[in-house]
């Protein structure tokens, strides 16, 4: 049986988690978040919190503007003195997600998995941008994490430019560009049930084609 999955990159605030959360449960396929980390641990050897660590940093001090991807699909040996370096932490975890896409449906958050499962190998993956204004992310965040509006900003102004950092350092792409996704939802106007409605209504179009090709 054919697997088909769900790729969803969110700003932190727009919802798009507990959107990939609540759209699993009712679709009955699996939810693949941080836990990605984990089987990418097991399977490598490496301690999960150096793949923890990829997410706050990149091991590269290539200029920001550079399009050359770091990540090429190889993976180190052990024995490699690279074997923990940031590239092949991010390609364990793209293995991982490439594995869960062939096996599958499922719904994947972040880690670049819409660039990791590209069209051309992987035909049968919705790839989703949830997004939403500064301010409405602004109040979603403060009720969600508390503590000032300074520090929630703080918070979300880095967490935006990591996922940005992440992406271009390890993929050679614009992680908000709307050319790499097929959905580029924002939650403030239309709702998060709307934007829950939309993408499954996608997923089963996706699944309609992929039936009668």
């Amino acid at each position: 049986m054919d697997a088909f999955v769900i790729t969803i990159a969110r700003q932190y605030g727009s919802g798009g988690r507990s959107i990939g959360e609540s759209l699993a449960a009712k679709l009955g396929i699996s939810y693949y978040d941080k836990n990605i980390i984990r089987m990418a641990s097991d399977e490598s050897g490496i301690l999960e919190e150096l793949f923890g660590s990829v997410d706050e940093y990149a091991d590269t001090k290539a200029p920001l503007f550079e399009k050359k991807s770091l990540y090429t699909g190889e993976l180190l040996p052990p024995e490699s003195k690279h074997y923990t370096s940031g590239v092949n932490l991010f390609s364990y975890q793209a293995k991982v997600i490439k594995e869960l896409a062939q096996r599958e449906s499922c719904v994947i958050i972040g880690r670049c998995a819409n660039l990791i499962l590209d069209p051309e190998h992987f035909p049968n993956v919705l790839r989703v941008y949830v997004h939403a204004p500064w301010d409405a992310r602004m109040e979603s965040a403060c009720r969600k994490k508390g503590g000032s509006r300074k520090d929630v900003a703080r918070f979300m102004r880095r967490d935006d430019k990591r996922k940005e950092e992440l992406c271009r350092r390890y993929t050679g792409k614009d992680w908000n560009d709307p050319a790499y996704y097929d959905l580029y939802l924002d939650t403030s106007e239309m709702g998060r049930d709307q934007v829950q409605d939309v993408i499954e209504k996608a997923y089963l179009e996706m699944k309609m084609k992929a039936a009668n090709r």
